[in-house]
């Protein structure tokens, strides 16, 4: 019994030590690189930091030019960063853990707001060589403020930004007239991009879909709602484009029947 008693201790103790053994320590050009890039958007150094990034990141972006419009057309800025953890998930994958303050053009209100928050960061190591990657980035943006008005609502495009397979609108839906107007943008609203007029994406697929364009905005006079809208888009092609978007079925309270919004051509140029 006394055997069977230390044998079990000794497992207990063996289990202990291994569950306190210390994290592995990232590699020192790994931290580097995050550091480096973080310092870079601060700046803000838009064509610094895209040269901290992956060879596969900056094939995404395609040039320098397309990551800065991301920042340009939202005035994203990091005013200060603390790395708080550094998980190693490989020997050539390194994910950090970045407390960070960040500054931007807030659209609902129409000037600069601020943010804290905890945001990942990875650093991938590519032929021997530290890169960061940031997930959930579109590949280029724009920022054109081209806005249209049917009986009592006006819609502005605030930015367009360009995915892997889909196109990103974000626009404000803004009450200008006397009466409430309700708005479904996701059930039949549409896009004409180059030679495609295609269907905004309608599925309960949440955040990848906004919820409350979903469900459908009531709008009242004098008040906005501000959401964005998916499109289908599997060019990657980096070219000069046009897009015209049509927002239907609008309702104002009482009226007969739904008006539409067309708004645009909007101008995309290559960058």
């Amino acid at each position: 019994m006394r055997a069977a008693l230390a044998l079990v201790f000794a497992m207990g103790l063996l289990a202990l030590r291994a569950s306190a053994a210390p994290a592995p320590t990232p590699d020192p050009g790994a931290v580097a690189a995050v550091k480096r890039y973080l310092s870079a958007l601060g700046k803000p150094d838009a064509a610094a930091a895209y040269a901290l990034l992956t060879p596969g990141q900056r094939a995404y972006f395609r040039n320098a030019r397309n990551f800065a419009s991301n920042y340009s057309t939202t005035g994203y800025r990091i005013v200060s960063s603390s790395i708080i953890k550094a998980t190693v998930r490989s020997a050539d994958l390194v994910q950090f853990d970045v407390r960070q303050t960040t500054s931007f053009l807030d659209v609902t209100q129409g000037t600069t707001g601020s943010a804290s928050a905890v945001e990942p960061y990875f650093a991938l190591r590519t032929g021997g060589v530290w890169g960061v990657k940031e997930i959930y980035e579109p590949w280029k943006s724009y920022a054109p403020k081209t806005s249209a008005r049917a009986g009592g609502l006006e819609v502005i495009v605030d930015r367009v930004e360009f995915f892997d397979r889909r196109v990103l609108i974000v626009c404000t839906l803004r009450g200008v007239g006397t009466k409430p107007v309700q708005v479904l943008p996701l059930l039949q609203s549409t896009l004409r991009i180059g030679d495609s007029t295609v269907a905004a994406m309608n599925d309960a697929d949440f955040p990848l879909n906004d919820r409350t364009l979903f469900e459908g905005a009531h709008v009242y006079p004098y008040h906005q709602v501000v959401g964005y809208i998916n499109f289908p888009w599997t060019s990657h092609a980096d070219a000069d484009l046009t897009a015209t978007l049509v927002i239907k079925p609008i309702v104002e309270d009482g009226a007969q029947g739904p008006v539409f919004a067309t708004i645009g051509p909007i101008a995309l140029p290559k960058l």
